[in-house]
């Protein structure tokens, strides 16, 4: 196999990433699209030069002539995908979570065993340098035994608002808290024994969106380690980021912090606004795509090619979806969950 031959199913906001990637990468070929929006799906196929558009999840899943699914439907919608990709033999990249209930999680991970293919979820932050160096510290016991971390990763506005058609099958806890309880966990190198949490509605619910407004969550780790968590959906749309990414990383000797939104490398201003443009994460060269939300797909299509270890399996999603669902218990309960 010299080339990967992908076909993505979902062609909506991190869906249009992985086209901008396949069909760019050397080692890829974005050879068909499948999206429930047919005219969409062409309109993609003409832009990022796929050789294929499926009417239905069969007819892609049934083409012998490609390797690997990429599935990037919204949230609550990996499972069945998953599963059908896993038993016809396609390798799988799924957008993170893995999904939003446990069984369905666990359903996936036993598809992916039966039928042996390399089944990896899109955790991009641990290929984010500012994480990786973080990860490399404390193997290096540069900062000591890690003790206590806090993260903020949080939306304003107009991402459940106006972004995502789906926000009211999500949450903030959903959509960003599963990225940085996987960053908790994966620099940690430990597991979750512990969970308080509070959620608070209100905001989105006036909006029309029966989800809440935000999540805090404090994990115990059973290493003694101690995480807090905030994932808001309702910060002001007058940001000049749709995202606030804040870290702070504590350990006997040292501390790491990292500002991952408001990044000033370049700063625009116009008659109307400001914003600071993503060149870290998501930089969009028409040529070749940078930044490590590009960097993770294809380390996907390496993980394939290569037979090396995937950046986060699908355990790890198993374990994350885990955390995430005793956080909503926790926040529902009002007391603590042990996992």
């Amino acid at each position: 196999m010299t080339k990967l031959r992908v076909g993505v199913v979902g062609t909506g906001l991190f869906g249009e990433r992985h086209l901008q990637t396949y069909s760019t990468y050397f080692r890829s070929e974005l050879y068909g699209i499948f999206d429930i929006n047919l005219e969409r799906a062409q309109d993609m196929k003409e832009k990022y030069g796929a050789k294929k558009v499926y009417r239905n999840l069969e007819e892609i899943l049934g083409d012998s002539q490609i390797d690997a699914i990429s599935i990037a439907t919204p949230d609550n919608l990996h499972r069945d995908i998953a599963v059908a990709a896993a038993k016809a033999g396609k390798h799988i990249l799924v957008e993170k979570p893995l999904s939003t209930d446990k069984i369905e999680a666990k359903e996936i991970v036993d598809a992916v065993a039966e039928n042996s293919v390399v089944a990896m979820v899109d955790f991009h932050n641990r290929i984010n340098p500012q994480f990786t160096l973080i990860k490399d510290s404390l193997a290096n016991g540069e900062i000591g035994d890690l003790k206590y971390m806090y993260f903020r990763l949080s939306n304003t506005l107009a991402v459940p608002l106006s972004m995502l058609s789906w926000s009211g099958n999500s949450s903030a806890l959903w959509f960003l808290g599963s990225h940085v309880v996987d960053l908790g966990r994966w620099l940690c190198n430990s597991e979750v024994k512990r969970i308080s949490a509070v959620s608070r509605s209100g905001v989105l619910n006036s909006r029309g969106l029966d989800c809440p407004d935000f999540y805090v969550s404090t994990l115990e780790f059973e290493n003694g380690t101690v995480g807090v968590f905030e994932n808001s959906w309702i910060l002001p749309s007058t940001q000049p980021t749709v995202k606030d990414f804040l870290a702070e990383i504590v350990g006997e000797k040292g501390a790491f912090y990292v500002d991952g939104a408001n990044n000033r490398t370049v700063q625009k201003y116009t008659s109307e606004k400001y914003m600071f443009p993503d060149l870290f994460a998501v930089n969009i060269n028409p040529r070749c795509p940078s930044g490590f939300v590009f960097e993770s797909i294809r380390y996907f299509v390496d993980a394939v090619l290569d037979s090396k270890q995937p950046l986060a399996t699908v355990e790890d999603g198993f374990e994350n979806t885990r955390i995430l669902c005793g956080i909503e218990e926790a926040a529902k309960g009002g007391t603590a969950v042990d996992l």
